[in-house]
């Protein structure tokens, strides 16, 4: 009886642990954690990576530091916010600071989209030993502000 019970609570406990699934561009040296899988889906540009569910979208957008305006290149925080506006997100506010990548940040806004006001995350981040700038943007069509926060506070840069 005793291993009964212990056995139901490994089984319990074993499916209420949220899967995490690690989505990388070695290309690119970035990669993010998602508890939900997504799908890779192919973008109009070879500089812009995207991937989806019906829940989540993550766009990479690479651009060389050149590319980028000074304030950006500057400060990532401010280039956060900036960026959200510029794509025509409503509200943008920062958020808070990536931790795994130094001086990155990302924005809190919303997208409306057919009647519905959905959180968007956008993230600023600039890898100098590569050269280039990152502008992420973490679309939360489930209306779930923690899982888009755990993702956009995921962003790191690969060796």
């Amino acid at each position: 009886m005793k291993s009964f019970f212990l056995a139901l609570v490994i089984i319990v406990s074993c499916s209420t642990i949220q899967a995490q699934h690690d989505v990388k561009s070695d290309k690119y040296k970035i990669a993010f954690t998602t508890t939900e899988k997504l799908k890779k889906y192919v973008t109009e540009a070879e500089t812009v990576l995207g991937y989806e569910n019906n829940n989540y979208a993550v766009d990479i957008e690479i651009f060389q530091i050149e590319e980028q305006p000074r304030a950006f290149v500057e400060s990532q925080k401010s280039g956060a916010v900036t960026t959200a506006k510029s794509l025509g997100l409503q509200d943008a506010a920062l958020g808070g600071k990536v931790p795994q990548i130094p001086n990155a940040y990302y924005a809190i806004a919303y997208e409306v989209y057919d009647g519905e006001r959905n959180p968007v995350f956008v993230v600023a981040a600039i890898n100098k030993k590569l050269g280039i700038a990152y502008e992420a943007t973490v679309y939360c069509y489930s209306n779930n502000l923690g899982e888009g926060q755990k993702i956009a506070e995921s962003f790191r840069l690969l060796d």
